[in-house]
């Protein structure tokens, strides 16, 4: 074969790979759910989407709304001052967001979720969390991320009674493991992407 056509092919071949590449990135080619293998009926998208929301619960530090692109976000309540402190003491490095999109056509619910890096930094009512949404930014399936916070103190005042007043898990699997449970009891099924576009509304 000619040497200028095997480099041809060579280019050839190189250059479809990283079409590929790029466009699995993107997620063109990822699974969006379809295959459920449960055997309960699934419930209506609304129904499913109000047990979600069902979940939120002011003394968890977390929040699970209603998204403005996509129908349901799930993240630590860092813009919450009253969480501020707890945060602090547990050395909170990490804010974790799930954006949730219902497909009513699949019955599958597709999860994308986004870390960013939190810097404390002093203010007027002492260190406020700081959340860099340019640099340590990670975007996809997050498999793992795990904290913890314990304090001490009085539980009441009168009679003064010492011991623990919070101890908080700041896991994300605190977050997404009952929204993943409620979605595969109901005959849903949970999809993990790691294309935000497959989350997002287009009308």
């Amino acid at each position: 074969m000619d040497a200028s056509l095997f480099a041809g092919l060579i280019g050839l071949v190189a250059g479809l790979a990283g079409l590929y590449a790029m466009f699995y990135a993107m997620g063109y080619f990822q699974y969006l759910g379809g295959k459920r293998r449960s055997n309960i009926l699934p419930i209506s998208s609304q129904d499913l989407i109000n047990n979600i929301l069902g979940l939120d619960d002011p003394a968890k530090p977390y929040n699970i709304v209603r998204g403005k692109d996509t129908d349901l976000v799930a993240e630590w309540k860092i813009a919450d001052a009253q969480w501020y402190g707890i945060f602090n003491k547990s050395g909170l490095n990490s804010a974790y967001t799930a954006f949730l999109q219902v497909d009513e056509s699949r019955h599958s619910v597709r999860c994308y979720e986004e870390l960013y890096r939190i810097t404390w930094t002093a203010g007027l009512q002492g260190l406020i969390p700081s959340i860099n949404y340019q640099k340590n930014f990670f975007g996809g399936r997050i498999l793992y991320s795990k904290q913890y916070a314990k304090g001490y103190g009085l539980k009441q005042l009168a009679p003064p009674e010492p011991g623990k007043v919070y101890d908080y898990k700041f896991d994300i699997n605190e977050i997404r493991g009952p929204i993943i449970l409620t979605v595969e009891e109901n005959g849903w099924e949970w999809v993990p992407v790691t294309a935000k576009r497959h989350v997002t509304r287009t009308d």
